[in-house]
């Protein structure tokens, strides 16, 4: 690759990445130490020169991507990460009886959730019943979906899975999996645009569990606790993984719906 291809490549990524911080270009552009006149240069498709190394490697530190990625020499975009003070772990459930997550909803009202779930969404789930493994993560029970801008990422592959009666599902009422499937459907139908799932491929696409409460914390579950970042950087990082979840799906949220009902033919 010449040096005009590399920079077309970087133009390309940089865009992507400005798209992905496009609620805080000023924030951005503060860590990197890029004034405006040179973002300007920076994102202009006539440009084919590259950027001086120093100003790939501030980007890609602002960014945590990794200089590679910046310049299309690799398709792994995440670099070396450095965290803040501002983690914690806790249990699922306090001393007192209540949980951590009841904390977090009052902390996050009115604004947006991001949801990875690690099997069906409980807020999709039929009532009172157990779909799933023992143990599965609350993360939204208690919310009110009239009342929430919730999008949620998961593989198509776990819903082909409760379809087909297979994995978690091995041995499980075709019944039950049906009216399940169907429960889910019409949730999302009801609910749209407000509740927004999005499929993306399992087997090319891995996130484990995790939820971004706005812009304040994100969560990532471990079974029974929970990994906690409130720091800026980290929230901010857990929310772009997310949106390259929404860019990768295979299913969109308005076609979910009609997916679901294919999945019961």
């Amino acid at each position: 690759m010449d040096k005009r291809e590399l920079g077309q490549a970087f133009r390309k990524r940089f865009a992507m990445l400005l798209s992905d911080m496009r609620d805080d270009i000023p924030g951005f552009l503060n860590a990197a130490g890029i004034d405006r006149s040179a973002l300007s240069q920076l994102r202009d498709p006539k440009q084919d020169r590259l950027p001086r190394a120093e100003t790939l490697r501030r980007i890609a530190a602002a960014t945590g991507v990794s200089v590679d990625w910046l310049l299309a020499l690799s398709n792994a975009r995440d670099g070396r990460q450095k965290l803040t003070q501002s983690s914690e772990l806790l249990s699922e459930e306090g001393t007192d009886g209540t949980t951590v997550l009841s904390g977090w909803h009052a902390e996050a009202a009115g604004h947006k959730l991001r949801y990875v779930p690690a099997e069906l969404p409980d807020m999709l789930s039929l009532s009172n019943e157990n779909d799933g493994a023992e143990g599965q993560e609350k993360v939204l029970s208690g919310f009110d979906l009239e009342e929430v801008d919730l999008e949620i990422a998961m593989p198509q592959q776990t819903l082909e899975l409760l379809a087909a009666g297979t994995g978690l599902w091995r041995g499980a009422d075709p019944n039950r999996v049906r009216r399940q499937i169907a429960h889910m459907a019409a949730l999302c139908d009801a609910h749209y645009p407000s509740l927004r799932l999005h499929l993306f491929d399992g087997t090319k696409t891995f996130c484990a569990p995790y939820t971004v409460f706005g812009r304040m914390r994100a969560s990532i579950y471990v079974g029974q606790a929970y990994i906690s970042v409130t720091g800026a950087e980290e929230v901010r990082f857990f929310t772009q993984k997310f949106d390259q979840l929404v860019r990768d799906a295979t299913v969109s949220p308005d076609m979910v719906p009609d997916y679901l009902r294919g999945l019961l033919r």
